[in-house]
């Protein structure tokens, strides 16, 4: 389900979440949320949600064992001498 709104921009760059969304995500006042730009669109998200989404992402970037992190992590520390 998409529902968008028109919003706009005060001069100080905040906007309002119309109190229809705000319900409907069970967002209030003093909530922290996590905004992200995606693309050529800006993202909401409690910072709990974000995390969830993004976990994993870089597994095995930097190795798939634990001994091959160890090894990438020596050798990033002795490139900085």
């Amino acid at each position: 389900m998409i529902e968008a709104k028109l919003v706009r921009l005060s001069k100080k760059g905040q906007f309002v979440i119309p109190k229809g969304m705000r319900e409907a995500l069970g967002i209030k006042e003093g909530d922290e949320l996590l905004i992200t730009i995606e693309g050529r669109r800006l993202v909401l998200a409690r910072p709990h949600e974000y995390a969830r989404t993004t976990r994993g992402l870089l597994k095995g970037t930097w190795g798939k064992s634990r001994r091959a992190v160890e090894r990438y992590i020596e050798a990033e520390r002795l490139s900085w001498k």
